[in-house]
């Protein structure tokens, strides 16, 4: 049962911005660079109908979102990652369930505070936490929850090491219900800002949302990097959107139970990919072998270690020594997804299995992705 929430006083100072919209063509050619070499980050959209049209006005128009798709990546309890499609439209069950919000709930709606400032937008990384399944009553709730779970994601490193290239952000998002659809049972559906639902895609731990809402209000914050949706739930889950393009700059989307301690690992796995850009090291049997080229990830590689040592490749300078996940830094087979042909750094990062750390080579893609932001 979630636990009881008290009610707040007024909330302290607030501020209202617009955002300065980022040029996203550098992340789009990372992403691009990605999927050449064969490794295509879990995220983006994809249209599942025929494209077949009549007119080149026709043929330029998206199809309706009912016909598109999202991937997502997901966990299993024991903290195995795995990845699905789900539609991008919110169920019809969720957005009959919607009623109008009052004007207090609607002047409330949108307000944006600062959580931690360390210095201007441009020279920070900029993380924004957005809540969902949080009524007007219980705003203060979701600001001592967002402080909560950024103190649990920023205590692992690389991120502990380098609190001071972060600003922190809150987004109120008002919902008309306390908790978030499929919580605690598969049927319970709840009228909120973001429509947060567990059970999405007939999967119990996967937290999805309505990622156009989560855009609106991310644009509400400072020069968004990093966006957090945080689930009015003591239930585990969670969900990485990533590779999504977006008109207000950031990379992806991660969704966590608030109340869930072991949530924060799902944000911490997806801010592997959307800023290490790392790619996942765990696979599918069914995969077979890889035989495209070599990959643009900086923790996978068709190479041994004798070929990263003859090119001063990879992770060559790692190679060898003690990582913090376990273990010494080598050529582990398996990565990427694929069983053969991929190697991995390490046996067990978090980039395998929740829980973990980021072994030596993910640590320094982190740290390299948090100085793309901040411009050193």
């Amino acid at each position: 049962m979630h636990r009881s929430r008290r009610t707040p006083t007024p909330p302290g100072t607030s501020i209202r911005t617009r955002i300065r919209s980022r040029a996203a063509a550098r992340r789009t050619g990372v992403r691009v660079a990605a999927a050449a070499a064969g490794l295509a980050l879990v995220g983006g959209m994809a249209a599942t109908a025929p494209a077949a049209s009549a007119s080149p006005a026709a043929a330029s128009a998206p199809p309706p979102a009912a016909a598109r798709t999202q991937q997502v990546e997901y966990f299993t309890p024991q903290g195995h990652p795995r990845h699905t499609t789900v539609p991008v439209a919110t169920p019809k069950s969720l957005l009959s369930a919607h009623r109008a919000r009052s004007a207090a709930e609607l002047a409330a709606d949108g307000t944006v505070t600062s959580v931690i400032r360390n210095g201007p937008t441009d020279k920070k990384v900029d993380v924004v936490i957005i809540g969902d399944g949080y009524t007007l009553a219980q705003q203060k709730d979701f600001h001592a929850d967002a402080k909560a779970k950024w103190a649990q994601v920023s205590a692992v490193e690389p991120y502990a090491s380098n609190r001071s290239l972060f600003n922190v952000w809150t987004v109120d998002a008002v919902s008309n219900q306390s908790g978030v659809s499929g919580d605690p049972s598969k049927g319970v559906v709840k009228d909120t800002a973001l429509d947060a639902r567990f059970w999405c895609d007939d999967i119990e731990r996967l937290l999805c949302v309505d990622t156009g809402k989560v855009e609106s209000y991310a644009s509400k914050a400072p020069d968004a990097d990093l966006v957090l949706v945080l689930g009015n739930s003591a239930k585990y889950g969670g969900a990485g959107y990533n590779g999504i393009t977006s008109s207000v700059g950031y990379d992806g989307i991660a969704t966590a139970s608030s109340d869930h301690r072991d949530s924060a690992q799902v944000a911490v796995h997806e801010t592997g990919h959307s800023l290490g850009k790392l790619a996942d090291e765990y696979v599918y049997d069914t995969n077979g072998t890889y035989s495209g080229p070599e990959p643009a990830a900086p923790n996978v590689t068709k190479m041994s270690v004798a070929e990263m040592k003859a090119k001063k490749a990879k992770w060559y300078r790692y190679l060898g020594q003690n990582s913090p996940d376990g273990g010494k830094v080598g050529a582990f087979e398996g990565g990427g997804y694929y069983p053969r042909g991929l190697n991995r750094p390490t046996d067990n990062s978090i980039m395998r299995t929740l829980g973990r750390e980021f072994n030596l080579p993910g640590r320094q893609a982190m740290i390299d992705g948090f100085h793309r932001h901040t411009g050193r």
